[in-house]
């Protein structure tokens, strides 16, 4: 029993060993095909295209900023006024007035956690360790075309990340998010990468709440290392 019980043991942490090679051999190819190093060294971004609400049969124009190390604008005209969300890297505005916020009002935490997301211009899987995440490889997506990596942080919170086998670029992200109040899970596929000074960027992201379709986002135009003002990511200004 002795003998079975070591062997257990030892074949327990032979898996182990060989699931984190294969995780470090994922995130190394997904690095190099990302040009993480490139992508590193850009300072800002600025993204402009199409907004297609699905399940307001609505499309409008918007505009996303990103700037180092973590501010971040989205801008869109929603029913004859612009829809504004901004975070400067320690505060976050909303500001729209087609949906009665009439006043740019402070984020509460939730808020601040999913804009965080997005206003990281990084791959979510880069120095995880220095920044007290966990990974885990869940092992492949139904299809079996996509590497399935669990992202647990260091508050807590989870993300699913798929990584594409025949590309090792992001294919989708899955988290959970309070939307009226209700734990909701919200998937975002990416795919559409097109080459921009050397970076491949998505120029297309969709997004799904509970599995239905709620939104997409079809990228026309983004340019890198622009020069932006700060004042961009503050206060909204009110119309």
């Amino acid at each position: 029993m002795r003998r079975l019980t070591i062997s257990l043991v030892l074949a327990a942490f032979a898996l182990s060993s060989l699931a984190a090679q294969d995780l470090d051999k994922i995130l190394n190819d997904h690095f190099k095909a990302s040009a993480q190093d490139k992508m590193s060294n850009i300072t800002s971004t600025v993204m402009k295209g199409k907004l297609n609400i699905v399940a307001m049969g609505m499309e409008t124009e918007m505009t996303m900023y990103h700037a180092r190390p973590s501010n971040f604008r989205m801008e869109m005209a929603l029913m004859g006024s612009q829809m504004v969300t901004t975070y400067n890297g320690t505060t976050g505005w909303t500001y729209a007035p087609a949906m009665g916020v009439t006043e740019p009002k402070e984020m509460g935490i939730n808020e601040i956690k999913v804009v965080l997301d997005q206003a990281n211009m990084d791959s979510p899987l880069l120095n995880y360790k220095e920044m007290g995440n966990n990974l885990e490889l869940l092992g492949t997506s139904e299809d079996g075309s996509a590497y399935k990596i669990k992202l647990t942080k260091a508050e807590g919170d989870e993300m699913v990340i798929f990584i594409s086998k025949e590309s090792s670029l992001l294919s989708k992200v899955i988290t959970r998010q309070s939307v009226n109040g209700m734990d909701t899970e919200i998937e975002m596929e990416m795919k559409d990468y097109k080459t921009i000074k050397g970076v491949p960027v998505a120029h297309y992201m969709g997004s799904k709440m509970s599995g239905q379709l709620f939104s997409t986002i079809t990228f026309e135009s983004i340019e890198f290392n622009k020069a932006l003002d700060s004042a961009l990511f503050g206060k909204p200004a009110v119309e």
